[in-house]
């Protein structure tokens, strides 16, 4: 049975009637929204029973697939964009569930979606599809009832793909990571308190023959100041540090995060204006770091430097980026007036360089419900304690609210990493 909760009436879903409609016809309104939901959960019940019984099988689960396509297809110009988002990531969802790429549903589950994709596909339903105006409203209802029950699950499918589509892209140009001899990280602004162990923690297995360093410099400070020195000073401080490492350049990992990956591109660009040096036994540069990893990066996505910091680099130069980052997507974009590379990736083609998303908006869409959900538990508190952890878990939650901590770069570069052959 469709779950209870979505007290909107039909009409106002669809936006088919005027406000002076809604206010004529409120109390119709009320008692059809009521009809027009039983039917539809009616309808749907009898639709779940029968996908329960063809779950397992694969040629009609392809049969639907394939009605699936052609009813978005058909209707795509009166879906939003969120809804053919939606619908196509649970379209191939189930398709790669069916071909046992994709593992992480259960049946329970893909029955859910058989049963929203043969409601909306099929002609008997509770309002007709030709019926100009109003013939969607029963579907988009069930669908973004589905889309509710199952948004855990398509939040971690969308990840998979993120990882899947990481691993493919990393797998051709990164070279064996036992090579690695220090793993360097620049660590962003307002950092001088954290140790770094957490990154470390989470970097260090991919590293196995590495040890760990972290570029300190004066981040607590304002923003202004901070970007000033990265751009202005940075650059020659963190390629000393480098050389007085005791480890060729072709044997370093470079990391940098938020304000420490700008500092990243602006030391490569400098190593970039140096002419290539090979040592005598050597196939690789020596003057050329094996690799570099961007995330979260605070520098805008057109800024000249990162075309010559990718030349700097044996590997192609990676960046993370995350579309659903707030702190680049609020802040940074009012103190820089433009995009972060962090946020969007390049815009335009760039040699020696691959884009690896992180998230994107929708995942952050379904992410919403669960959230809501948690908070929701707590927001009738009896006690002083019971208002202290609803205090505490506001406050934790700030960070992974802004989507830009190091960790969470960190982590999604650990998981794709993982599924990375070694060469």
């Amino acid at each position: 049975m469709l779950p209870q909760g979505d007290s909107e009436s039909f009409s106002n879903r669809s936006g088919a009637f005027s406000a002076t409609d809604a206010n004529i016809f409120k109390s119709k309104d009320i008692d059809e929204d009521e009809r027009l939901r039983a039917s539809a959960e009616s309808i749907y019940d009898r639709k779940y029973a029968e996908a329960e019984l063809i779950v397992d099988n694969a040629d009609q689960v392809e049969s639907i697939l394939a009605s699936a396509k052609n009813w978005v297809r058909r209707f795509t110009r009166k879906l939003t964009p969120d809804a053919y988002e939606s619908l196509t990531t649970i379209i191939r969802m189930l398709k790669l569930t069916m071909t046992g790429e994709y593992q992480g549903v259960d049946k329970k589950t893909l029955a859910c979606i058989i049963a929203a994709i043969v409601y909306c596909v099929s002609p008997i339903d509770a309002i007709p599809d030709v019926i100009p105006g109003i013939g969607l409203m029963d579907d988009f209802f069930v669908l973004s009832t589905t889309m509710r029950q199952i948004a855990k699950e398509l939040k971690n499918f969308r990840g998979w793909e993120r990882l899947s589509a990481a691993k493919n892209a990393l797998s051709i140009y990164l070279p064996n990571f036992n090579e690695i001899k220090l793993a360097l990280v620049c660590p962003g602004w307002m950092t001088e308190n954290d140790s770094g162990d957490e990154i470390e923690e989470i970097l260090s297995p991919i590293f196995p023959n590495a040890r760990f360093e972290f570029f300190r410099w004066k981040s607590n400070v304002g923003w202004t100041e901070a970007r000033d020195y990265v751009d202005a000073e940075s650059a020659s401080q963190l390629l000393d540090t480098l050389r007085d490492s005791g480890v060729e350049l072709s044997n370093v990992a470079l990391f940098g995060h938020s304000l420490g990956a700008r500092m990243a591109v602006r030391a490569l660009a400098a190593l970039a204006d140096e002419p290539e040096k090979k040592g005598l036994w050597s196939r690789k540069p020596t003057n050329r770091v094996a690799q570099a990893f961007l995330m979260g990066a605070a520098i805008n996505a057109d800024d000249p430097d990162i075309p010559k910091a990718a030349l700097a680099t044996i590997s192609p130069l990676c960046n993370f980026y995350n579309r659903s980052d707030r702190a680049l997507s609020y802040f940074y974009r009012f103190a820089e007036q433009s995009n972060a590379l962090g946020l969007t990736g390049r815009e335009t083609a760039c040699e020696h360089y691959a884009d690896c998303v992180v998230s994107e908006l929708d995942e952050y869409v379904l992410d919403v419900a669960d959230n809501v959900l948690r908070v929701l538990s707590m927001t009738n508190p009896k006690t002083i304690a019971s208002q202290l952890a609803i205090f505490d878990a506001v406050s934790a939650g700030i960070p992974a609210y802004m989507k830009h901590q190091f960790s969470l770069y960190a982590e999604f570069f650990r998981d794709s990493m993982r599924l990375v052959p070694s060469r």
